[in-house]
């Protein structure tokens, strides 16, 4: 995330140098000292985080953080694949988005339900890329999804009020007690807290703006279809946990001190990972203490 005073026609130029950046870091870092994680050792660590056949998981990722995994994306996907079996579901986020959704929507894209890349990672490309693999329709927040029903699963995203709330695959998670993992990103990759917001009816905070907009899409037969949609208010990203470290080890330290979150290390990186159902509970008890992913100063709650 950039600062306000960045010029828009900028912030793709910084974010391609910052992902370049971190490519070469990454590539030192293997150099200096080199890290390898197995198929194995991936296994292990899913099943230690309580991920059982049947199951539901969402995962939201950064692979070069624990060095070099062997077999690469292809590698944690038939690790999930193995683990949850055929009746379980494998989902991940598949947002196109660079940058905020009012960033991304203002420039007019289409979205193409088949052939948008994914932003999140090399994971979630290589899922949404598979033939057995179904994406929603959403053009800011669209996900993928493996395994039983997984198509029913990601149906009617686009008809829904919001991004996350009552008739989107978030909601849907949640409703199922998915197991929520974070493979190698920071807490602040917090998708399913958005969904609290939306399904809190008495969340204190205004996190969308008051205008819609009309984004262009096309489905998955072809046709174009107009998908109605909030995003968030860009006045409230200075605040939100993703730009405040500090706030982010604050979250992290409570839901730990709560019993919510669990992580383990894997190579140079860290897993976590929690149950949405006493995730969100615990997101209620932290709500009731005042504490939130936005840090506002007094009097911007409305």
């Amino acid at each position: 995330m950039f600062s306000a005073a960045v010029p828009d026609r900028l912030k793709p130029i910084l974010r391609r140098f910052r992902k370049a950046y971190r490519g070469l870091i990454f590539r030192l870092s293997q150099i200096w000292d080199p890290t390898e994680v197995s198929a194995t050792q991936i296994t292990e660590a899913f099943r230690r985080l309580g991920l059982t056949r049947g199951d539901w998981i969402f995962l939201q990722s950064s692979m070069s953080a624990f060095g070099r995994i062997q077999g690469g994306a292809e590698t944690v996907i038939e690790s999930l694949k193995a683990l949850v079996g055929p009746e379980g579901l494998v989902v991940m986020p598949a947002f196109p988005i660079d940058g905020t959704g009012r960033e991304h929507l203002s420039r007019d894209p289409l979205f193409d339900v088949r052939n948008t890349p994914s932003t999140m990672g090399a994971i979630t490309e290589a899922f949404r890329k598979r033939k057995d693999v179904f994406r929603s329709l959403h053009p800011t927040h669209s996900v993928c999804a493996w395994g039983s029903r997984a198509e029913e699963f990601v149906a009617g995203h686009e008809q829904a009020a919001t991004p996350f709330g009552e008739g989107t695959p978030f909601a849907r998670l949640v409703e199922q007690n998915a197991l929520q993992v974070w493979f190698g990103c920071r807490l602040w990759a917090i998708t399913l807290y958005h969904a609290f917001e939306c399904l809190q009816p008495s969340f204190p905070i205004r996190v969308f703006s008051d205008s819609t907009f009309a984004a262009r899409c096309r489905n998955a037969s072809g046709e174009p279809v107009i998908v109605h949609t909030p995003v968030h208010d860009p006045r409230l990203a200075p605040y939100r946990i993703d730009r405040r470290p500090d706030l982010e080890a604050r979250f992290k330290l409570r839901l730990i001190q709560e019993g919510a979150l669990q992580s383990l290390r894997l190579g140079k990186g860290e897993i976590m990972a929690a149950r949405a159902r006493p995730l969100f509970a615990a997101f209620e008890r932290l709500l009731a203490e005042g504490l939130t992913i936005y840090a506002l100063p007094t009097g911007r709650g409305e």
